[in-house]
């Protein structure tokens, strides 16, 4: 008995010992629950609302992060925004956006004829602008850099699109004195699309885009492999008033893409020359944008022509409206004009080259309609 009683003794003294490393043991494992708690980082600092870019003017423009809200005073912008499925966003456009592009812009949204037109390619008014509470606002080189600084004034970001990369002060130019002209078109188209894209939230877009007109840049270059370079047809440009695109501009850039001769590579950017010229360059095709397709009427009904091959053999072509030889070059002009071009000339080379299938799944993929003449 008296031994029960030593061993209840040993057991209750050994468990009053354990009870206050139980209570710090639970007292330590509060503290330390504690403190963790306290170390838990805050809620993250929110995504900042705006981001910055360099235009093609060789600006630093900040952009906000949403852009709902876009003004485009410049005609290559519009077209790449219907391009990318971005005309959505438009609250503005340039006046004579029908006359620079063409009724297909209609077709493609007909809400563009009731936006409202602050301003054309050259000019803009400013408080009609600021009116529409732009996002962002797309201009060209040729607009007034006063009307820039008002606009960056306001609080408006202002991005400037030239389709060619160069440095800031031939940027600012319009006939820019290029080094390189195809690297510097290329490249130029390039990043405006991908500036169009990131602004407006169409990257997967503008990547699709671009990835097509390097296809079919391919294709060309492909094909004409089987032209000799001394076989290469001379070919001359023709728009009003005598006027014609020499070295330094898209145009130039396209026919030698295309396996073309420009005769009058003589001359820089775009120039009036005379018949003299002309008669002495004797191209053996003449070409002519559908916007100026009178010319052609005009060359005809003139004598002083008669003499030169491309009249002599009946060689005088109007350019498709999807092909833009223009000044400056559009995903149509690198994708399709210079194929038209290339096929045009050299019709046994590129007689695998189904074109109206190629510019109908452009029009579809791209604009979401079929393509009418």
């Amino acid at each position: 008995m008296k031994n029960r009683r030593v061993l209840f003794t040993l057991m209750l003294c050994m468990l009053l010992l354990a009870l206050p490393l139980y209570g710090c043991g639970k007292a330590a494992d509060t503290a330390a629950s504690n403190t963790q708690a306290t170390e838990q980082p805050s809620a993250l600092p929110a995504e900042p609302a705006t981001y910055t870019i360099v235009d093609q003017l060789g600006r630093t423009v900040e952009i906000p992060k949403k852009v709902e809200r876009i003004v485009a005073l410049q005609h290559h912008t519009l077209d790449i925004m219907l391009e990318l499925h971005a005309q959505d966003k438009l609250v503005g456009v340039l006046s004579d956006w029908e006359s620079l592009l063409g009724g297909y812009v209609a077709d493609v949204y007909p809400g563009i004829k009731d936006l409202p037109t602050p301003g054309k390619i050259s000019e803009l008014n400013v408080e009609a602008v600021a009116s529409l509470k732009p996002d962002v606002v797309f201009v060209s080189n040729q607009v007034p850099k006063q009307s820039l600084t008002q606009l960056e004034q306001l609080g408006i970001p202002v991005v400037g699109i030239t389709l060619y990369v160069a440095d800031k002060e031939q940027a600012s130019t319009i006939h820019p004195d290029l080094v390189n002209p195809d690297e510097a078109y290329t490249e130029g188209l390039k990043q405006a699309i991908q500036l169009i894209g990131q602004i407006t939230g169409t990257e997967d877009k503008a990547a699709e885009l671009w990835d097509y007109v390097v296809s079919n840049r391919a294709i060309v270059s492909k094909h004409l492999s089987e032209v000799p370079e001394q076989d290469r047809i001379k070919v001359y440009m023709a728009n009003e008033n005598m006027y014609t695109y020499g070295t330094g501009k898209y145009v130039g850039v396209a026919m030698a893409k295309a396996g073309a001769r420009n005769v009058a590579e003589t001359i820089k950017g775009y120039k009036q020359v005379n018949l003299e010229q002309v008669a002495k360059w004797n191209p053996e095709v003449i070409f002519v944008q559908s916007r100026y397709a009178s010319v052609l009427d005009e060359i005809r009904g003139d004598k002083a022509w008669s003499e030169i091959d491309a009249v002599k053999n009946n060689k005088l072509i109007i350019a498709p409206d999807y092909t833009k030889p223009w000044g400056n070059p559009t995903p149509e002009s690198m994708a399709l004009g210079e194929i038209w071009l290339a096929k045009t000339l050299y019709p046994d080379a590129f007689k695998d080259v189904d074109l109206n299938a190629m510019v109908q799944h452009f029009y579809q993929t791209f604009y979401g309609i079929d393509f009418k003449e």
